[in-house]
């Protein structure tokens, strides 16, 4: 019976992508470039160092990047359909949450603001400086330090950086996507909203 649950945020629990994408099109639409919308989505599916890398951008674009879609995202992102009802009965079951996640401090004011921040035991972000997914350092850190039997733990993400990280920490995975390739994960689903019926069944 899985007790511990490891999550992705973006593309997850929440559904941000479309204002990152949305932000990162425009920024490189404003210097003149022509841009694939669905490029960048394909690209951002792999991890947005990938997209980062595909379009050569500056640190400097990156860091007014992060700082934009911040500020956008708080309005206009929020937790997917049958989120807030999940974290709500694993939580009721004795479940434990935690994050792992890429992204900054940026975290917190979207949690708070949807008031999901009581659920999750610890928020493991860029500021912690772990490696990066796929390599499974933050993972592990988590199991060690909550003690997680790994035969109850689980990790759950949408990118397969995320369930290489759960399979390489010796736990079970489980893929969010439409058209999963080849991967690693224990189960898959199509997207955040068939989680329900993967977790509680």
């Amino acid at each position: 019976m899985l007790k511990h649950f490891i999550w992705g945020f973006d593309g997850t629990l929440f559904d941000t992508y479309p204002v990152l994408i949305d932000v990162f099109v425009d920024m490189l639409e404003s210097e003149g470039q022509s841009v694939d919308r669905e490029r960048v989505a394909e690209l951002m599916a792999i991890s947005a160092k990938t997209m980062y890398g595909a379009f050569a951008v500056s640190e400097a674009f990156i860091t007014n990047y992060k700082q934009q879609k911040a500020a956008i995202e708080r309005e206009r992102s929020g937790p997917f359909p049958g989120i807030h009802e999940l974290l709500e009965t694993l939580s009721a079951s004795g479940a434990t949450h935690h994050i792992v996640t890429h992204r900054g401090t940026s975290i917190h004011a979207l949690l708070a603001k949807h008031e999901l921040t009581h659920h999750f035991q610890d928020i493991l972000t860029a500021e912690h400086s772990f490696v990066r997914k796929p390599d499974p350092e933050a993972v592990t850190y988590l199991i060690n330090r909550h003690q997680m039997t790994l035969d109850e733990t689980i990790m759950i993400g949408d990118r397969e950086l995320d369930v290489l990280a759960g399979h390489r920490a010796g736990i079970a995975t489980c893929l969010i996507n439409e058209r999963p390739n080849e991967t690693v994960a224990t189960y898959t689903v199509p997207t955040p909203e068939q989680l329900h019926e993967r977790l509680l069944t």
